[in-house]
Parts: structure tokens; C-alpha cells; sequence
């Protein structure tokens, strides 16, 4: 088609150009039909331009006026015009499904310009973070909007991996997890998700735990205590006596899991609260439990070897410290056969500090991992019962780490071993005296 329009655009100059030499012959002047030919030809084509762009300002609504390579152009602009308003309507209903969407959740919903203004919210912002809807068109920082120090800190951080928690504006006794998901160009979508009653059921659990716990410490301190005197009783059947021991291993058992249970609920108590301290020795703390260690391992004959940097300390507690490493040290003796190595090292990690305790047991498949730290969780119940375990030890750990602004990093691979790393960042570590 454009070779056609071309074609007929050169059989027009050629007319011309023969018109031209005819006269220039027949008079023998060329100047003068020259300049006629050439200005008639761009006074056609001035025309045709004056058309086109009466055309495109929708002044002149046909362009059939328009001819030759000028009629090609406007024909093709009119399908893409076409072609472009129908794909604006696409995206129109797109643009409008998206946001009804949004509007039918529950959550709170904010669309956030690369710079942090609100572009959109839907009705449930209002509820939950108190944004007046009539702030829909005035574009303004959503740090204005929601002035609370806990979430200008959250988003000045940038550390959006991580959900906050912060009480509703609109409604302080309801607890709001807040969440950001980038998208688009540099654009963000802020969510709200009310979590009260999550909150109020996770309360009433850790108050029933921690009151059953002490309901049945008193009980089990004086079931142990006389099956521990019952025992040593040698006017008894060798049958009974046995039936006694294994009781009494029960007890201390039952002991040890409500032991866990009080002070994994204390913690969750005070999760928040940062531990401030003292110094502590941890080469000193980690000797010891090492040589208790030792004495665990017993005839399974643990090679336990101990690394520390003799220096280096932390600012903290020491009770919840010694528990946390003692869980991790004790973990590696109870769930690796007999004889497998376990090396323990305490040092620098740049500015901060970093305990390791490495196995070369069986390893730990990845499914697992992420799942460790929760309460009660073991990867083999029956394996774990039996070695007295109460799946409360790194539920603990992670919690006093948290308590101590370190994370707990495990690293396992199937018959090859574990590792489990405990980080503290430099405002935690000091350097000990000799």
C-alpha cells in the first residue's frame, strides 16, 4: 500500500517535471515554469498538511480530503488511534477491577507513589488507620497520615522483610500487622491486617500454659521426691524397684518440660522488652557447659572441643544465656550418634559476635529448618521422646536471642552434619578484662 502511494506521489512529480519542460521548450524561459510547477506542488502539499491537522485537532471529521501519501498516514493514525482507545479501556477495567478488589478486602489497602504519597486507599484504611477518605485526591505522605514513631522508624529502615506490629490509630485496643509489597515502578502497596484476636487467643494460651505449669510443679516435685526415696528402699522386689525407676524418670521428665514451659513463658512475656545486664564471661560459661556436656555424653564418649575467644563478652543475662547455648550444646550430645565430634566456637563476626556449635550427625533435611524453633516441633517424635527431649530447647534459644537483638541462622545437610550460629550485633559485645 505505502508503494502504491509512493508510486503515484513520483507519477505526480513526473506530470509536473514533463509539464515544465514543455513550456521551457515552447517559450525557451524555464525559470518561470519551474517556480510554478515546484509551487503548485508544495501549495498542494501545504494543504494537504492544513487538512491533516485540522483533522488531528477534530476540526475536520473526514479525511477523505486528504489524498495521495497524506490519506495513507491519516488512515493508519485513525487505526492506531482506534487500537489505543480500545486498549484504554482495557486497562481502564482493569484499573477499576484492581481497585474494586481492594475495596472488598478486609484489610487495610494503601497504593504508595515511589516517593511515599498516597495515590489510592480503600474503606478499610479508614477503619484501621483512621486515613480520612477525603485524603483520597490530596496526594499526601503517608508518614503524615499515620504519624506514629514506631512506623516512621519501620519505614525510614526500609527493612520491609519484616511485618510491623503496632496498634490501630483509629482504634488503639486492636493490634495491626502491617506489611509493604513493592511493585510497578518503584510504587508500593501497604497492607494492614487486623491480628486482635490472634493476639488475645496467643494471651490465653500462654496464661493457661504458664498457670498449668505451676499448678502441676508443686504436685510433681513431691511425686518425684517420694518415688526418689522409694527407690533406694531395698526391702523391695527388684520388679517393683524397677517399675520405680522408670516412674521416676517420668517424674524428672515432667519436671524438666514444666521447667521449660515457665521459663519459655516468661520470655514470651518479656519478648519485648530488651535485656539490658551486665557483662558477661562467656568463654567462662561456655567452658562449663561444655564440661557438663561432657558428663552428659558420658559412654556415648562425645569429642566435645571448645573454641572461644578468651576476650570477648556480651552484655546480657547470664542465667537466660547459659540456657540458650547450654540447649544448643546439649542438642548436638542427645541427637548424634556415638563418638561423632561436636566443636563449639565463640568469637568475632566483624563488628559483632557469633556462637557455633557444629555436628557431623545426621543432618537435618530443609523441609524442617524453618521449623525448629517452634514449640514441640521434633523431626522424629519417637526418636526424641525417648531421649528425653521436650521440643521446648530451641523455642528457648530463639527467644533469648530475640531478648538479646541476636538471631539464631541453622545450616544443616543430610549426613553431613549441623550447624547452628548465633549472631549478636556490636551494641551487645564488650571485651572482657583479664
Amino acid at each position: 500500500m505505502v508503494h502504491d502511494n509512493l508510486s503515484v506521489e513520483l507519477g505526480r512529480l513526473l506530470v509536473i517535471g514533463l509539464v515544465v519542460a514543455l513550456f521551457g521548450l515552447l517559450s525557451g524561459v524555464w525559470s518561470l515554469p519551474i517556480f510554478m510547477g515546484l509551487g503548485g506542488y508544495i501549495a498542494w502539499h501545504l494543504r494537504q498538511m492544513y487538512i491533516m491537522e485540522e483533522w488531528l485537532h477534530g476540526v475536520e471529521r473526514d479525511e477523505s480530503q486528504l489524498d495521495g501519501v497524506w490519506g495513507y498516514i491519516a488512515v493508519h493514525m485513525k487505526k492506531a488511534r482506534n487500537r489505543a482507545r480500545q486498549r484504554k479501556k482495557r486497562l481502564s477495567r482493569l484499573l477499576h477491577r484492581f481497585y474494586d478488589t481492594l475495596e472488598a478486602m478486609p484489610d487495610a489497602a494503601i497504593i504508595l507513589e515511589s516517593d511515599l504519597r498516597v495515590q489510592w486507599f480503600n474503606t478499610a484504611a479508614h477503619e484501621l488507620l483512621g486515613l480520612e477518605l477525603a485524603a483520597r485526591k490530596r496526594n499526601q505522605c503517608i508518614l503524615h497520615l499515620v504519624p506514629h514513631p514506631d512506623f516512621r522508624r519501620w519505614i525510614e529502615e526500609k527493612d520491609f522483610s519484616r511485618p510491623l506490629e503496632l496498634a490501630s490509630p483509629a482504634d488503639p485496643p486492636r493490634m495491626l500487622q502491617i506489611r509493604m509489597v513493592e511493585f510497578g515502578r518503584g510504587q508500593h502497596l501497604l497492607l494492614a491486617h487486623d491480628i486482635s484476636e490472634l493476639k488475645r487467643v496467643e494471651a490465653v494460651r500462654r496464661d493457661f500454659i504458664a498457670d498449668v505449669s505451676h499448678e502441676l510443679r508443686t504436685p510433681l516435685t513431691v511425686v518425684a521426691g517420694y518415688l526418689e526415696m522409694l527407690v533406694d528402699e531395698q526391702e523391695l522386689p527388684e520388679d517393683i524397684r524397677q517399675a520405680l525407676r522408670a516412674s521416676r524418670r517420668q517424674a524428672e521428665r515432667m519436671q524438666s518440660i514444666v521447667a521449660d514451659l515457665l521459663m519459655l513463658s516468661r520470655l514470651e512475656l518479656e519478648e519485648d522488652q530488651l535485656w539490658a545486664g551486665e557483662p558477661v564471661a562467656v568463654p567462662a560459661l561456655l567452658a562449663g557447659l561444655v564440661e557438663d556436656a561432657r558428663r552428659l555424653s558420658d559412654e556415648a564418649g562425645h569429642p566435645i572441643q571448645l573454641h572461644t575467644d578468651g576476650a570477648l563478652g556480651l552484655i546480657g543475662s547470664e542465667s537466660e544465656l547459659g540456657s540458650a547455648f547450654g540447649n544448643l550444646i546439649f542438642n548436638a550430645v542427645q541427637h548424634t550418634p556415638r563418638g561423632t565430634p561436636i566443636d563449639v566456637y565463640w568469637g568475632r563476626n566483624g563488628d559483632g559476635a557469633r556462637l557455633v556449635v557444629a555436628d557431623r550427625g545426621p543432618g537435618i533435611a530443609a523441609e524442617h529448618l524453618q521449623r525448629l524453633t517452634e514449640r514441640f516441633y521434633r523431626i522424629d517424635k519417637s526418636r526424641s521422646r525417648e531421649r528425653g527431649g521436650t521440643g521446648l530447647g530451641l523455642s528457648i534459644v530463639r527467644h533469648v536471642l530475640k531478648r538479646h537483638e541476636a538471631v539464631i541462622d541453622i545450616q544443616s545437610t543430610p549426613g553431613q552434619g549441623s550447624r547452628f550460629v548465633c549472631l549478636f550485633p556490636a551494641s551487645r559485645v564488650v571485651k572482657l578484662t583479664p
